[in-house]
């Protein structure tokens, strides 16, 4: 399967946001041999200056696939970072899957996984994405959504018919 996240891939959405022309954020990146490793979000409030709204940390598996992307939310009370979700991201020979758990204050640690879409890759150019979502009574997933995604053909393959 083509389509995983990779350090490149995080680099790259790095610098789309950063040049972008959204006037009322401003993006900060912590970058380590090319790896993104954190990134802070400010918002211009209505006083025209920059405050801190959100912090997304990464990190990666020993191939450079991103294995965690972690969002953290500013605490003005606290004046700190406060953990908010996490996406996990899990990979298999035919695809990958990315779970979103949230941040348990309480227990200190992430609960379960309440939402997981999982990619997988059915034939060159096929994958089908299905996505589950934890019941309320939390001890079971159920379908929320299905497709099937195509991928263009390559238009040397098409040139050679």
């Amino acid at each position: 399967m083509e389509s995983i996240i990779t350090a490149a891939t995080v680099l790259t959405m790095y610098f789309n946001a950063v040049n972008s022309n959204e006037a009322n954020y401003m993006y900060n990146g912590d970058m380590e041999d090319g790896v993104v490793n954190k990134i802070e979000v400010y918002e211009r409030n209505d006083r025209q200056q920059m405050e801190q709204k959100m912090e997304y940390c990464y990190a990666y598996d020993e191939q450079g696939r991103l294995q965690d992307k972690e969002t953290l939310s500013w605490d003005e009370a606290k004046q700190q970072w406060t953990k908010s979700s996490r996406l996990t991201y899990k990979y298999y020979k035919n695809g990958y899957n990315v779970e979103m758990s949230y941040w348990n204050a309480e227990k200190q640690q992430y609960d379960l996984p309440t939402e997981v879409t999982l990619y997988r890759s059915q034939a060159p150019n096929l994958t089908t994405v299905k996505t589950y979502r934890m019941n309320e009574t939390q001890d079971d997933m159920y379908l929320t959504s299905s497709m099937i995604v195509m991928e263009p053909l390559d238009s040397r393959l098409l040139a050679q018919k």
